[in-house]
């Protein structure tokens, strides 16, 4: 989402209506114009002046990213963070210390970006693929010491990869975007897998990674850091332990990101910092600091006010498993309004049906066309899953995720809550209104 009637408005809707496509993978296209750009290349892949992590996986990518960013600037250095989608406004998706870069630096980023694809062979690009490219000419002009990217889609093909880097993370593996991914977690994760690097750190945090992650990364000759030989952690309630390979941080607090998932994410950070000690040591205290004040918007965000309102864009089956695990630990509420709005190629039986047992009534709202295309879903689609899956289920369906919203927030009581999940879309579309109802 973005608003049509500013200047970068313009510019990313040409960019939107520039290629028949959302989506295309291939690095071909970006290369041309990242080499028209005059950006740093090295065995054809772009070498920014930063010292480079990536981040793929399924779901805890944001997170992972979010804890590195907030522990090197907490240890003084300075940063980039690129991730997507955004949630408001475009210009989240690129962080400079900490901070969003102007419309107008972006609106100079695409005219360059623009300018090089003419001169070049290039065909049009997508709009991920202009955003990641522009991104690049950013970053490199900017020069921080350490850049942090967050992978769109896959790992091989998506444009993040074509970047050189110095440290590569995978969070979770499973399925989703099988069309372009695969139909299996092997599958995916061999796209995903094709981050590594040779000789550089390559950290895998799933749990129990496809076999054919380690194939590859072994392959590639990368140095593979693993969950639960080269690094771990222990926790209770009060606070958790990470073992590396050579140092261990002990007596830390929890993330200030909710779910015990975070753990997971917290701990791949860590193995990475622990990586890149030798250029950038972090001191523990940095690490608390860190930990403490990291924010990530929409990642089980519980909103201040009454009734409580959670925002989540858990879009896919193991996302739905870590929202279900996460409402059963904030307490008892007499009443849960689920607001949910999901894209088509999403798995949204599977989704309902881990949720379900959280949630008293339904709200079902169909995603804007103009923002979702032909994967909008109606939403009588979804109370046709759901009612297939409890026959006497309570459920309202609605135009819009705003309307579905407004309903909720008139029925639900000041001791009730309402939880806004199925897409990015879903929680963009109700943001303003969500932060404004804790403070009527």
């Amino acid at each position: 989402m973005f608003d049509i009637n500013t200047e970068l408005g313009v510019c990313l809707t040409r960019l939107l209506k520039s290629h028949p496509q959302n989506i295309v993978l291939g690095l071909k296209r970006i290369r041309l114009v990242a080499e028209k750009l005059g950006l740093p290349m090295e065995q054809e892949e772009v070498r920014l002046d930063s010292k480079v992590i990536v981040v793929a996986g399924t779901n805890g990518k944001g997170s992972v990213c979010a804890i590195l960013e907030q522990i090197l600037i907490e240890a003084g250095y300075s940063t980039s963070l690129y991730s997507s989608p955004h949630i408001l406004n475009f210009e989240e998706r690129l962080k400079i210390n900490g901070s969003f870069l102007s419309a107008d630096d972006w609106i100079e980023a695409f005219e360059n970006v623009e300018n090089a694809r003419l001169s070049s062979t290039a065909e049009s690009l997508t709009f991920f693929e202009a955003a990641t490219v522009a991104a690049f000419f950013l970053v490199n002009k900017k020069k921080p010491e350490i850049a942090i990217f967050e992978v769109g889609l896959g790992g091989r093909l998506d444009a993040v990869n074509l970047l050189a880097n110095d440290c590569s993370i995978i969070t979770s593996i499973s399925l989703d975007h099988q069309s372009f991914l695969g139909s299996c977690r092997e599958q995916i994760g061999w796209e995903k897998a094709h981050i590594a690097r040779r000789k550089k750190p390559f950290i895998i945090a799933d749990l129990a990674p496809p076999n054919t992650v380690i194939t590859l990364a072994k392959k590639f000759e990368a140095d593979i850091v693993k969950f639960g030989s080269d690094f771990k952690f222990y926790s209770n309630d009060a606070q958790w332990d990470w073992m590396g390979r050579k140092k261990s941080r002990l007596g830390l607090a929890y993330p200030a990101l909710r779910g015990l998932h975070q753990l997971n994410n917290a701990s791949a950070a860590l193995a990475s910092l622990e990586c890149l000690e030798l250029d950038f040591p972090i001191s523990q205290g940095a690490v608390r600091k860190g930990l403490a004040k990291v924010e990530l918007p929409a990642r089980f965000q519980v909103l201040p006010g009454k009734p409580t309102v959670i925002l989540d864009v858990a879009h896919n089956p193991e996302a739905a498993k870590m929202l279900s695990n996460s409402l059963d630990r904030i307490g008892f509420y007499p009443n849960t309004y689920a607001v949910v709005g999901i894209l088509s190629d999403k798995d949204a039986s599977q989704i309902l049906k881990i949720t379900a047992g959280k949630i008293d009534y339904w709200l079902f709202a169909t995603l804007d066309e103009n923002v979702a295309g032909s994967r909008s879903r109606p939403a009588q689609s979804l109370s046709k899953k759901l009612f297939s899956i409890i026959p006497n289920a309570e459920a309202t369906c609605y135009e819009s995720p705003l309307e579905a919203f407004n309903s909720a927030a008139q029925m639900a009581s000041s001791n009730d809550r309402i939880v806004v999940f199925g897409s990015f879309i879903t929680v963009s579309s109700v943001w303003v209104v969500a932060h404004a109802l804790g403070k009527a």
